[in-house]
């Protein structure tokens, strides 16, 4: 989980402001990201299974959580309130 949020955290600030990725709202663009890093890994290690993908979304709604949080949390100012992801 947590390798998740951070690589979604990474690939979300690297790609959000390109020209086609722009339009669409950052906080489903972070759900995207989760949920194909999740669908990805288990693809890779030979554990997928489309019985499985409610599980995968389920997980990758809690990961984005805690990405767009982790994110919040990382550009604070003196324990302010930061404004939204996108």
């Amino acid at each position: 989980m947590a390798g998740n949020v951070a690589a979604t955290i990474l690939i979300v600030q690297f790609i959000k402001k390109l020209k086609l990725i722009k339009k669409i709202p950052t906080q489903l663009l972070v759900l995207i990201i989760s949920f194909s890093i999740i669908t990805f890994a288990s693809v890779v290690t030979g554990k997928f299974s489309f019985k499985d993908i409610p599980l995968y979304l389920l997980n990758s709604i809690l990961a984005a959580s805690s990405s767009i949080g982790t994110y919040n949390t990382i550009n604070s100012k003196n324990g302010k309130k930061s404004k939204r992801v996108d």
